[in-house]
């Protein structure tokens, strides 16, 4: 048979093939559906060819003793399903014939298939009884069929039929057990990460943020401002007095510790901001030994120790302690600040300032410096990303997420777990009210170290001649503030959804201006005081410059699609605006450019690239700007249209103009008192006429300088706050 059955256990008739082992009907090779009662009669029938088999045996074979059935019934729906399967006709009949009152006859001849034997004899037969199993009934019709292979197939028939059970039974336990991890993996995933508890470290007013921490474990290391000098502290990790730390240098920033605890990585600076030679000095004391070459800021330690990262400009290089083999890593499309290791030393992640908005993002690569790209594309994020730093098991990355003023801590779980939905979006792990950032994980568990940071400001008058000071009532959120020409009003921006407001001087008739999500900087008023300049950013879009009636209304925005610009004044005439702006894709450092609203003009002053913070003298002869680095500060002149140097120092403030244009203030942020100098233009000597040093010995954190008032007064945002370390124990699960 083309279907391999063994011929001597099946018969042939007509088109139809009978495999009494497998208790298969076949027609031209293709099975037939038959049922069990239906397939007995036949094999009954067939192992009778020509004789009559009664009912009554029929009914033996069909139904054992004490069945109750209506067997005349059941008898007839199986003869006819039968018949149906065979094609056969009861009044022309091929193979099965009733006989009246007495029963049936098979007609057809019965071959043993793949046999040249003659047909089936109709001598041969089996007791009714014994058809009750089938292979009782296939060793009668094959004599040759010995007990002992029939009691071998039974025990097959059995093993197959166990098989047949455990497979079932083995499907169905897997069906359930996937089912329930199913269940379990949705309706139950991995609980968010949360902060448990916080323990404030550190009571000292003057931690510069910028210094950021390192621990070892048992303490923790970080810099405290003094004037214009920085001091370099140190305190236990469960909190008390911290202490002075003896420095090889002035001005020592330590920026990590090694793997093994044995050196720290420091840097030598003057300014806050410059990129400085890098150090490795001794857990235990003694001279510091130079890296090589390697000059730059945020160094890193690989996980092994073998390696170190930092930045130089916008490229990140790596360098081995000894100084040996300094090269570069990757060259970024933005400033690359805070690069880390990932615990198994496979990859490196860092801030860059990459976005339109200006704002930060967390971008990664693999430790050969491939595949670099965000790691927050889309989704639910903060708006500005940095700091960011693998917890001891690498299995969270956490990393500072700011929203205009508010900074918190975020988290992302990096690992995956098979039995719980884990979630990989970033969570959020403080919500306020202070402004945490700069996060640093431990060596093990889950407790980290971050900066708090809360304060209010409060707009100030004084008088250099008599020292007076007078307070002007401002929203305690004020971030910036700009007092009106005549000095009756303030323009302020309002933390922390950044919203322009105007009131009088003392704090009264106040009204919006501006609403989220559009954030406000550097407002401006016209000579006159009738309209308003700011510099405004939604999220997703440049920062643009827009006009604004000083009772508010409809903004217009000045800058053409794809150009962005930092800061912006006033001509004296109010018929064109000074503004620092660059384009884009084409042009990364900002230039000065003039503007005339009534043309749509646009005019570059010459050699005028990376100057920000440009101010119009009111007489129109000059131009005051800041170099990008904040700190030189350059005058042009429109009669030789050149520009001069003025004044150097620290970090510069924006400058302000007397109303003569005999004169230019500005603030240098890093002097010892943050003082306010003056450039007089009779000799362009530089001189100091208000010291912040009083103010700030008192409570003050900072000390902004804001404008000046019509008779020579100094308008000062002083702000209160208050810079802490914090130690927050997390549940990481």
């Amino acid at each position: 048979m083309e279907h391999g059955v063994d011929p001597k256990l099946a018969l042939r008739f007509g088109l139809y093939e009978v495999d009494l082992l497998q208790g298969v009907l076949l027609r031209q090779g293709v099975r037939l559906k038959i049922q069990e009662q239906p397939f007995r009669i036949l094999a009954l029938l067939l192992q009778r060819p020509g004789e009559i088999v009664t009912r009554e045996e029929l009914r033996h074979s069909l139904w054992s003793e004490g069945t109750h059935v209506n067997f005349d019934g059941s008898l007839n729906a199986a003869l006819k399903k039968l018949r149906a399967a065979l094609q056969d006709d009861a009044e022309n009949p091929r193979f099965i014939e009733t006989v009246p009152r007495q029963g049936y006859r098979f007609l057809a001849p019965v071959h043993s298939v793949g046999s040249t034997a003659s047909p089936i004899s109709p001598a041969t037969n089996v007791s009714p009884e014994t058809s009750e199993e089938s292979f009782e009934v296939r060793m009668r019709l094959h004599p040759e069929f010995f007990p002992e292979r029939a009691a071998e197939l039974s025990r097959e028939r059995k093993k197959a039929e166990r098989a047949a059970r455990w497979i079932d039974f083995t499907l169905l336990s897997c069906a359930i057990v996937f089912g329930s991890w199913l269940l379990f993996f949705i309706v139950y995933p991995v609980p968010r990460p949360s902060v448990q508890r916080m323990t404030r470290i550190t009571n000292a007013g003057g931690i510069d943020e910028w210094g950021g921490i390192v621990s070892d474990g048992t303490r923790i290391f970080f810099l405290e401002r003094d004037g214009g000098r920085w001091n370099l502290m140190q305190t236990s990790v469960e909190g008390g007095n911290a202490e002075k730390m003896p420095a090889p240098f002035e001005n020592t920033r330590i920026f990590a510790l090694s793997p093994d605890h044995s050196q720290f990585l420091i840097g030598q600076f003057s300014r806050r901001d410059d990129e400085m030679p890098l150090w490795l000095w001794p857990v235990q004391g003694g001279e510091p030994r130079r890296m090589g070459e390697a000059v730059g800021h945020d160094p890193a330690w690989s996980p092994d120790g073998s390696q170190i990262i930092f930045v130089r400009g916008r490229s990140l290089y790596t360098i081995h302690p000894d100084g040996t083999q300094l090269r570069e890593l990757a060259h970024g499309p933005g400033l690359p600040h805070f690069p880390a290791w990932s615990p198994d030393g496979e990859t490196i992640r860092f801030s860059m300032d990459k976005r339109e908005d200006g704002t930060q993002a967390v971008w990664e690569m693999a430790a050969d410096g491939s595949g670099l790209h965000p790691i927050l594309a889309s989704g639910r994020q903060p708006a500005s990303q940095s700091a960011g730093e693998w917890t001891a098991d690498g299995r969270y990355f956490l990393f500072s997420g700011c929203e205009n003023y508010d900074c918190n801590l975020w988290g992302i779980r990096e690992a995956w777990n098979w039995f719980r939905r884990s979630h990989h979006d970033p969570a959020q792990l403080t919500h306020g009210p202070d402004s945490l950032h700069v996060s640093i994980p431990t060596q093990a568990g889950s407790r980290v170290f971050a900066f708090s940071f809360r304060s209010n400001r409060e707009l100030q008058k004084f008088e250099p001649q008599s020292h007076r000071a007078e307070s002007l009532i401002l929203n305690a959120n004020a971030e910036l503030a700009s007092v009106s020409p005549d000095g009756h009003l303030a323009l302020y921006t309002d933390r922390p959804d950044g919203s322009l407001w105007r009131s009088s001087i003392d704090g009264a008739q106040r009204l919006r201006l501006t609403k989220p999500p559009l954030v406000a900087s550097a407002p401006h008023w016209s000579r006159d005081g009738k309209q308003i300049l700011f510099t405004g950013v939604r999220p997703g879009y440049l920062r643009q410059i827009y006009f604004l009636s000083a009772d508010g209304g409809a903004l217009r925005a000045v800058l053409p699609e794809g150009r962005e610009a930092s800061d912006a004044d006033w001509s004296p005439d109010g018929t064109q605006i000074v503004v620092s702006m660059r384009e884009q894709k084409t042009q990364p450092k900002f230039g000065i450019y003039l503007f005339k609203s009534s043309t749509n003009e646009w005019t570059l002053l010459p050699e005028s690239r990376g100057l920000v913070a440009p101010r119009w003298s009111p007489d129109g002869r000059y131009i005051a700007a800041l170099d990008e680095t904040n700190h030189r500060l350059l005058l042009y002149d429109f009669q030789t249209e050149k520009w001069d140097a003025a004044a150097e120092g620290g970090l510069l403030g924006a400058p302000f103009w007397t109303p003569d244009s005999s004169a230019i203030y500005f603030q240098d942020q890093l002097d010892s008192d943050q003082a306010i100098y003056r450039v007089k233009f009779a000799n362009r000597g530089v001189e100091k006429v208000f010291s912040c040093g009083e103010i700030l010995r008192s409570s003050p954190s900072h000390c902004i300088f804001s404008g000046l008032g019509p008779h020579g007064s100094l308008y000062v945002m002083v702000e209160r706050g208050l810079t802490d370390i914090y130690a927050l124990d997390l549940d990481l699960p």
